[in-house]
């Protein structure tokens, strides 16, 4: 599995030959993200659909959303796109799976985060707050991509007991940085009083991760 971060939530992911773009926000430089095969949206907002329309198409990529990104897609002149529901499981080429976990993101009307199955598991959890519903996850997830910026979202804190409920092998914080803080220090110290164990990898911008 090969993962690039492109700032904020939104990572370039490659497994089994199959290749991933998550979250495209506005401000991202799409001159620096190669070849997509599919798209996945979390939710409507535009800090997360941001560059759809345009990468799904320089791209020729299948979208795949919940029903209000579906929606937007469709009206925006996106031809190749799909809904995705709750607890849906989506299989792509080469045994690559993608399954939509349902999180908790008050302000969405539908958010998800996506468990993606290749050579390695993945969790991208969107925008979430710590929810006991995540639980189900544990022991399941490789690699945990989590917010930490606490905009809307779950901070530092928070991400720290979603990572002692999933419990994955590596964490990657996500969602600080462009639109406000959050601090990779922080979710150290709060994962240091809690005596949970994690490997806990910040990525640069544009830098890639090979597993």
């Amino acid at each position: 599995m090969r993962i690039i971060w492109y700032g904020h939530a939104c990572f370039w992911v490659e497994t089994k030959g199959v290749r991933l773009l998550i979250d495209p926000y506005p401000e991202v430089d799409d001159d620096k993200i190669g070849e997509v095969d599919y798209i996945l949206i979390t939710h409507e907002h535009s800090d997360h659909y941001g560059k759809v329309e345009l990468l799904s198409r320089l791209r020729d990529a299948t979208v795949i959303g919940p029903k209000p990104v579906y929606l937007m897609a469709i009206s925006d002149g996106v031809t190749k796109v799909r809904e995705i529901e709750e607890d849906q499981t989506i299989e792509l080429e080469n045994g690559v799976k993608v399954t939509a976990i349902y999180v908790e993101h008050p302000s969405s009307q539908y958010p998800v985060g996506y468990l993606i199955e290749g050579d390695k598991t993945l969790f991208h959890t969107g925008d979430t707050y710590s929810t006991p519903t995540i639980q189900r996850l544990r022991g399941k997830v490789d690699v945990l991509l989590v917010p930490i910026s606490g905009r809307s979202t779950a901070n530092e804190r928070e991400a720290a007991q979603i990572i002692e409920d999933i419990r994955p092998r590596m964490v990657i914080p996500m969602h600080y940085g462009v639109y406000g803080g959050g601090s990779v220090e922080k979710l150290l110290e709060e994962l240091n009083k809690r005596r949970i164990w994690a490997v806990v990898k910040p990525l640069k911008l544009y830098e890639e991760l090979s597993l």
